[in-house]
């Protein structure tokens, strides 16, 4: 032991001597600092559904943050890389092993040791033995560091795409309940025009009765109101899938969800301004851009990892027992059993086996650097549609509020008109159909307006702190 104690020390001392493989660096963004579209500066809001206004909106949110499988599964994906990381942390360190046996053994008077031939040697024995193996692989070219770097950038991707499976649960529950509101007011309108068409059926069939309408008036006016009353049902319908989507988001039965949703609500208002921020700090706010590069990371440390296949593995090994044919002399110093030394394992030949995998590793580095660059691209793109949607959302929002204000006018007109007499019925109808017409277009152009404000939210990556 004494002997052998310099070679354990000379051994440990090479420890840490070097890393093989490339060290990450994080690549450098090719995109320009400045926004391509008119984006208001400003930090973006991370509470964003909160500027739609809506109490039961914000509650939906807040519940599917809270419940949802999706994200009970993206939480489980990270406990899965923290355990895997703290299992490669763990081969870091040394390893003690208890041992323990109790054999009976009978050797052959014909084989190798011919027992027969040896006085006072027994062919039959017990043999007792209980102690500890202890062994340490020192991380002499950095396999171990690079597979803590890989699997501790893996921890930090799973964290990302957790939070990119929130980001998208949050669009996802603002869009349907949007939806949800836009049926319900089509709907509104769809019941109202419906009876408008009625009236003007009853009306046109009248004057077809007393020879002012033709018959091709009359079916006209008839077909309308066929048309309008079959557009009720599908409102319906639509409410009722957007309160289902809006359910399964939040992990619930449809029962416990889809009645209260179903209660008819307003349109919420959505917010007129969205700070985008700084077009670089997109690369850090988007979870799927961190998320890529975290991958990219840990590919790159994997590299690394089978580089060092390539050079000799050492390790201290170190076996302390007590071993004894009588169980009674187990406690005597004379039973104790040792061993302790340096152990090398090198695979001089391994027919291009590591050198594959050496290239296996580069190659994936690649893909996850391509995969990056498309991320940051893909999200880059995105905004700045993102951007031009909302701008034009929001003018044809004004334009659509301003037709609408000019409708009611019109209507107003033509309703002290019919009652002061100076125009008959068919043209008040005419006025409100117009007016309905024109609310309808509102809604519509105030639901993508909403749409747009989510689009653009999601795309600016607020919302998943």
């Amino acid at each position: 032991m004494i002997r052998t104690l310099p070679l354990l020390l000379a051994t440990a001392a090479l420890a840490g001597c070097t890393t093989v493989g490339p060290d990450y660096a994080r690549p450098a963004p090719k995109a320009g600092p400045d926004w391509v579209e008119p984006a208001a500066p400003g930090e973006v809001d991370q509470s964003w559904w909160e500027r739609f206004g809506d109490p039961q909106l914000s509650a939906l949110v807040a519940r599917a943050i809270a419940g949802t499988p999706d994200l009970a599964e993206a939480e489980a994906r990270i406990a899965e890389a923290r355990a895997n990381r703290d299992a490669v942390l763990g081969g870091r360190r040394p390893t003690l092993q208890a041992t323990g046996s109790a054999t009976e053994n009978v050797l052959s008077e014909n084989g190798q040791l011919p027992i027969s031939r040896f006085p006072g040697v027994a062919r039959e024995f017990p043999l007792f033995d209980l102690g500890f193996d202890a062994s340490w692989e020192i991380d002499l070219w950095g396999r171990r560091t690079r597979q803590a770097q890989a699997a501790t950038a893996r921890v930090e991707a799973a964290t990302f795409a957790r939070r990119d499976v929130m980001l998208t649960l949050i669009g996802e529950t603002v869009r349907s309940y949007l939806d949800l509101r836009l049926a319900q007011a089509d709907g509104a309108i769809a019941e109202a025009l419906a009876a408008s068409d009625a009236e003007l059926a009853r009306l046109t069939r009248l004057r077809a009765d007393a020879g002012e309408a033709s018959q091709l008036e009359l079916e006209r006016a008839e077909g309308a109101a066929r048309t309008s009353a079959a557009a009720i049902p599908d409102a319906r319908a639509r409410a009722a899938a957007a309160a289902y989507r809006i359910a399964a988001l939040l992990g619930a039965p449809p029962e416990q969800v889809a009645p209260g949703l179903l209660v008819p609500a307003p349109l919420p208002a959505s917010p007129d301004t969205i700070l985008a921020g700084v077009r670089s700090d997109l690369l850090e706010r988007r979870p799927d851009i961190r998320r890529a590069e975290r991958e990219l990371a840990a590919a790159t440390a994997d590299v690394g990892v089978a580089t060092a296949d390539l050079f000799p593995r050492f390790s201290l090994i170190g076996s302390v027992g007590q071993q004894a044919r009588d169980i009674g002399d187990m406690t005597s110093s004379n039973s104790t059993r040792l061993q302790i030394g340096p152990s090398i394992s090198w695979p001089i030949f391994s027919g291009g086996t590591v050198r594959a995998q050496i290239r296996s590793a580069d190659a994936r580095v690649d893909g996850a650097a391509a995969r990056y660059e498309k991320a940051v691209i893909g999200a880059l793109s995105d905004s700045e549609a993102a951007i031009n949607r909302f701008v034009n959302a929001r003018t044809a929002a004004t334009e659509a509020e301003a037709a609408l204000t000019r409708e009611r006018a019109a209507f107003a007109l033509a309703d002290r008109r019919a009652t002061a007499g100076e125009d008959d019925r068919l043209t008040l109808q005419r006025a409100r159909q117009s007016l309905l017409a024109a609310e309808r277009r509102d809604q519509q152009a105030r639901a993508a307006k909403g749409q747009a404000a989510v689009a653009l939210y999601k795309a600016l990556g607020g919302g998943w702190r």
